[in-house]
């Protein structure tokens, strides 16, 4: 893994000499590919397209709140990590525009041409999604694990340093778009480790309930009773449009391990919609996210990264709620990932924020599960 970074976007052409700089092309392998985080105006610049023009492997990137590897962390900033090998075989692909009646057959058709350039079905994929108002992302990271038939995933979402849609921008190379989801699949020897950290164990409530019927994202049931008259009787008001503050922390039938998900609004029927599908037999709590909590979070995910005891390099992508949650100290999450990764001598990184958390997780026989996630901080090491 090589890195290379910049705060320079006023002037693309100082900006792509920083990073050419940074990187020795004369070290690359036979095959490379670059995965890129960034704020929206190295892509309205011009300045990725010219990168792109510069360097002879794909860069496949997006936009997001803020950007960190070993030589620097910033909002304003622009990190590309290099994947390099002669073992492994990269294949970038970008997604024709998604809409909600053509999202699957489109994320399919990009998943599968790039499989079949890539020669046989990869070991892993990294997948970038846009954040799209009308079309979650839980919808399109199940169209993607249809299309990939099993493929580990992992990846985030788009976001921006003003929270909202209008500028989050997925892309690969100079071909960009607020609506395309951008993947690498990679093939060959490889066996990625995958961290998941929500929230630590202190914050979430040791009162679970079971999850007795449900629909699709709809949290219908909770121990027979409406979903929201059940968190009322524990103290809990979930108003009709307003996302809830507090995680949903779900447990899949046999694991230990919750998956964080958003409780987006409550319908009149006393059913929540939620940030991912809710199975019934699953059990369910409340956490409470914290800046306190982001940061103790942190830690734990970094010792699981480090534990791994592979050196090769770890992509880290937490939930941009954590970033929010910091605010005036927003970058003591990604300056604890630095820490204890010791600027980048234990290993190399890179970092940056999602919209959404793509991130498998082993069920209760230990095979891994796709799993999206939110509040959440999740790593792929290498």
């Amino acid at each position: 893994m090589m890195s290379a970074y910049t705060e320079e976007v006023d002037e693309p052409e100082a900006g792509v000499a920083e990073i050419l700089a940074a990187l020795d092309l004369g070290a690359l392998k036979r095959n490379s590919v670059g995965i890129a985080t960034c704020h929206s105006d190295f892509v309205a610049s011009g300045f990725v397209a010219a990168l792109q023009k510069s360097l002879p492997f794909d860069v496949v990137g997006m936009t997001t709140m803020t950007s960190a590897n070993a030589l620097g962390m910033g909002m304003y900033s622009f990190s590309l990590t290099v994947l390099t090998s002669d073992e492994l075989s990269f294949e970038a692909a970008l997604s024709g525009p998604l809409d909600r009646g053509g999202y699957a057959g489109q994320i399919a058709s990009a998943y599968s041409g790039a499989e079949e350039k890539l020669g046989g079905r990869p070991a892993f994929a990294i997948a970038l999604f846009p954040l799209l108002m009308d079309l979650g992302v839980w919808l399109l990271h199940k169209g993607l694990c249809a299309a990939c038939g099993g493929v580990p995933v992992w990846g985030g979402t788009a976001t921006h340093t003003d929270a909202g849609y209008d500028n989050c921008r997925t892309f690969v190379g100079g071909d960009s778009g607020a609506d395309r989801l951008a993947m690498v699949l990679v093939r060959g020897p490889v066996e990625p480790e995958f961290v998941v950290v929500s929230l630590p164990m202190q914050n979430i409530d040791d009162n679970r309930g079971m999850v007795t019927r449900s629909e699709g994202y709809l949290l219908r049931e909770i121990n027979g009773v409406p979903a929201r008259r059940y968190f009322e009787t524990l103290g809990l008001t979930i108003m009709d449009d307003v996302p809830m503050a507090m995680p949903l922390m779900l447990y899949h039938e046999g694991t230990s391990e919750p998956v964080a998900l958003s409780i987006y609004s409550a319908n009149d029927d006393g059913s929540l919609c939620c940030g991912d599908e809710i199975p019934e037999g699953a059990s369910v709590s409340i956490g409470e996210i914290t800046a306190e909590g982001v940061v103790a979070s942190a830690r734990e995910a970094m010792d699981r990264v480090l534990a791994c005891g592979k050196r090769g390099g770890a992509l880290i992508l937490p939930c941009a709620s954590r970033f929010l949650m910091l605010e005036p100290n927003q970058l003591d999450e990604m300056r604890t990932v630095a820490s204890k990764l010791e600027g980048g001598a234990a290993m190399p990184f890179m970092g940056g924020y999602s919209g959404g958390e793509i991130c498998p997780m082993r069920d209760g026989g230990g095979a891994l599960r796709n799993r999206f996630h939110n509040f959440t901080f999740t790593a792929c090491v290498l």
